[in-house]
Parts: C-alpha cells; sequence; structure tokens
C-alpha cells in the first residue's frame, strides 16, 4: 500500500512540475493601442468626359473579319515566333462573326480567345485594362461587373471611322503574344 501512495505522489509531482515552470514565464506583452483612425482621403476628381466613350456602328463583316485574322496570323507566325492562336472577331454586341484556331491551339484557348473580344467590343476597351485593375486590391471589383468579363491582354476593339465595328480576341500564348497578335489585327482597321 505504501509504495502505491508513493508512487502516487511521484506521479503527481510530476504532473505538477510543468505547470511550475508555466507559471514563471514572462506575461505576454499586452496588446499595442489601437491606431488613431486615419484621416478620410480627398475624393478623386471626376472627369468631365466619359472614358472609352466610342459609339458602336454596323457590324463588321465576316470577309473583313477574315482579313482581321489573317494578319493576326501572320504576326503569331513570324520568325522565329511558332505561336499558336485561337482567334476571335465579335460584333459590336460581343457575337461571335468569325473564328480561326491554329493548328496544335491549347483546346482552352477557344472560349478564351472570344471572351476577350466579347470583353473588348461590350466594355468598347482593351480587355488589358480590366487585367491592369485587378492588379491592384481596389480592382477586385471589375470580376463581378459581368460574369463573361475577360481579364487578360489580348483583346481589343476594332475601330472604324470613330465607331466600334467589332472586337478581335487572341487567346493560346502568354497574354503578352496574344496582344501583340491581336493588335496586328486589330490595326488593319481604321
Amino acid at each position: 500500500m505504501r509504495r502505491v501512495v508513493v508512487t502516487l505522489f511521484a506521479a503527481c509531482a510530476a504532473l505538477a512540475m510543468p505547470g511550475a515552470a508555466w507559471a514563471q514565464a514572462p506575461a505576454p506583452a499586452p496588446a499595442p493601442a489601437p491606431a488613431a483612425p486615419a484621416a478620410p482621403a480627398a475624393p478623386a476628381a471626376v472627369p468631365d468626359q466619359m472614358p472609352f466613350d466610342v459609339p458602336y456602328g454596323a457590324s463588321i463583316t465576316a470577309d473583313r473579319a477574315a482579313q482581321v485574322v489573317a494578319a493576326a496570323v501572320a504576326e503569331a507566325q513570324k520568325s522565329p515566333r511558332n505561336w499558336k492562336l485561337a482567334i476571335s472577331v465579335v460584333d459590336p454586341n460581343g457575337d461571335l462573326v468569325y473564328f480561326y484556331k491554329m493548328d496544335q491551339t491549347q483546346a482552352a484557348s477557344v472560349g478564351i480567345s472570344q471572351g476577350k473580344a466579347r470583353t473588348a467590343a461590350r466594355f468598347r476597351r482593351p480587355s488589358q485594362v480590366f487585367f491592369n485593375v485587378m492588379q491592384n486590391p481596389a480592382g477586385a471589383f471589375a470580376g463581378t461587373l459581368d460574369p463573361t468579363l475577360v481579364a487578360s491582354p489580348g483583346g481589343f476593339p476594332l475601330v472604324e471611322g470613330g465607331k466600334i465595328i467589332g472586337a478581335i480576341g487572341c487567346s493560346g500564348a502568354t497574354g503578352d503574344q496574344d496582344a501583340v497578335a491581336c493588335k496586328a489585327g486589330a490595326d488593319t482597321v481604321k
């Protein structure tokens, strides 16, 4: 019986030792006082003119769209380039007018090219603008504007005579490469 009591006493003492060590640890530092609220920033100046205010015109024709795509393909194939692209041309509403997929282009680029073109047409600005906006926390809202918005370089409005007649979108390479090829196509429309 004495052995059981001594063993039990030793076990209790062993359990109590770490508690004593914890009791000797320094108390945690008090939390810093909350910072005073920052003064509100002055509101940004509101421009008098609306940006990207380009009127819509009559839709691009399929034959004209084929010429725009041919220029984009030529740019993508310049030596030493071997960019494999899906290229879409849409009307001012963002509906497909012409589509071309180069051999061995990744399958996902089909829908992405159409999304870039649709974004450029409907929002009357290059899809790169949304990519740039979303690079900072304040621009995170851009993805909520439209579920079909594609915020990536490579979509350009096609402007002829001061009116949007459609847009071109390229996908398959890097965003910057997509943009170079698509810009070559867009530049054929004046």
